[in-house]
């Protein structure tokens, strides 16, 4: 039995168009010491300038573990899907693997400022965080390829996902500790908006000729303005609907300080020469504890139900035993409708990196970046050229290398036009792109790329501090 191009197409469409949904920066940022933003990174590096005000700017994360052309492949004269007859479903799954990830991330920078105080810096900023992260089996994709089939065994225990939308206070402190060593640190009280979590410790099904066994044991958290209409209990909820709102509930929704949370960010910066700097910074270390708007649902049991006789190749036929389906679980799985207050960890970051300067004016850099999270750990490894020629302009050309995961270019610019500061960064920057002909439809895309990163922004600059013992190649002559 073939599961139904609509529940498939869903799926896919989910990855691989939700890309402007994701907030770690770019790498390229570590090492623009122009950009006050870099301590967000690394709470230890002071920017250059005296003092700084951040206008409202935007910084996109989004990674997965799959691109395009891995679920989708070129056959020549057109892509097919896994439902194709041609489709080479061992190129998938040496993809996938046992599982795979998503991990999206977006950041809306509302204001941000900082200033200098002899060896000393403080900042503070404010910013909304939308987080999206997801790990998928690739079970999943046996069901497209050949169905429920007899003496099959279907683990999606690891099935999890998390997303979240909060506000973010960040109160940034730096010292130059001595001429060797400077450290910092970020203190950022969180106030979440919305979120959701699965924690699932057994989704199983196993078939055979006569019957399925189906085995259940999870919860789903929830904080958001919903209505459910609870069942009977141990039932499933009879309706789950959005609140109704008006325009100014919406506002005082966003506008408050509920489910409160913390996180830390520590950073280090040691020069071991002149030339050559060392530094380390781990970021995201904290939670939201989600207290208001809560709704919880809990499940647990086992369903036997006797194998579908159903022509995978009518839609609608299949659609209607699924929803069937569907509906028995909704009575036969021990179902709990609560309250439950829930806590959610963000991802922390790790940072490793050393800089070497040629000179005043330009240096080479290495950082290598660990993301941390349940079932899925990402690594990343970026090498980027930096140069400031002149006083008002600063560049970085980076490559980025992502363990089993994708490869590519990024750059970085800063351009200084009085006291305005502009600048623009971006890892993975998409140099591939193909003209993709699906079910006779053509469209161009990039369906090879597995993330990208940007971040861009204006700041009003105050002073030039640097200057004067790591100058750029004008500066000497001021």
């Amino acid at each position: 039995m073939m599961i139904s191009k609509k529940i498939l197409y869903s799926l896919i469409g989910f990855v691989f168009t939700s890309l402007g949904a994701v907030a770690q920066s770019p790498m390229g940022a570590y090492y623009m010491e122009t950009i006050p933003q870099v301590n967000h990174i690394n709470p230890a590096i002071a920017p250059r300038a005296n003092g700084f005000f951040a206008l409202p700017g935007f910084n996109q994360l989004f990674q997965s573990d799959l691109s395009f052309s891995d679920v989708f492949q070129d056959a020549g004269s057109e892509w097919i899907s896994p439902l194709s007859k041609r489709f080479d479903y061992d190129m998938l799954y040496r993809a996938a693997g046992k599982s795979f990830n998503l991990n999206e991330q977006i950041e809306v920078g509302v204001f941000g400022l900082g200033f200098r105080s002899r060896r000393d810096y403080f900042s503070l900023s404010m910013s909304v965080k939308g987080v999206v992260n997801m790990g998928l089996q690739s079970d999943l994709f046996k069901i497209s390829e050949s169905g429920f089939a007899d003496g099959s065994h279907f683990d999606f225990s690891f099935l999890c996902a998390k997303a979240m939308v909060y506000k973010e206070i960040s109160i940034g402190y730096s010292r130059e500790w001595n001429d060797k060593l400077d450290v910092g640190i970020n203190v950022r009280p969180l106030f979440g908006m919305m979120g959701a979590m699965s924690d699932i410790s057994r989704f199983e099904l196993s078939t055979s000729r006569e019957y399925y066994d189906l085995y259940v044991d999870g919860n789903i958290y929830v904080s958001a303005p919903l209505e459910v209409e609870e069942g009977q209990a141990g039932d499933f909820p009879e309706s789950i609907e959005a609140r109704d709102m008006e325009d100014e509930d919406w506002t005082d929704y966003a506008s408050s300080f509920k489910n409160p949370g913390i996180a830390l960010d520590l950073g280090a910066v040691y020069k071991f020469t002149d030339k050559l700097h060392f530094s380390a910074a781990i970021n995201n270390l904290g939670y939201i504890r989600w207290k208001d708007d809560l709704n919880s649902l809990s499940f647990n049991g086992t369903y036997r139900f006797e194998g579908l006789e159903v022509d995978g190749s009518n839609k609608d036929d299949l659609d209607e035993a699924l929803e069937a389906i569907g509906d028995s679980l909704k009575t036969v799985i021990e179902y709990g409708v609560g309250k439950e207050k829930f806590s959610m960890p963000l991802i922390p970051g790790v940072y490793l990196g050393a800089q070497y300067y040629l000179n005043n004016a330009v240096s080479v850099g290495f950082l290598s970046r660990s993301l941390i999270q349940k079932h899925n750990f990402r690594q990343d490894f970026n090498l980027s050229a930096n140069i400031q020629p002149y006083s008002f302009v600063a560049l970085n050309v980076n490559y980025s290398y992502r363990v089993n995961g994708g490869n590519g270019i990024g750059s970085a610019v800063s351009f200084l036009l009085g006291p305005m500061q502009l600048y623009l960064m971006a890892d993975y920057i998409p140099t591939r792109y193909a003209n993709v002909i699906m079910d006779g439809d053509e469209f161009t895309m990039f369906p090879y790329q597995k993330e990208l990163s940007v971040k861009l922004g204006l700041n009003l600059i105050f002073g030039r501090h640097g200057l004067r013992n790591r100058p750029s190649l004008d500066a000497r002559h001021k």
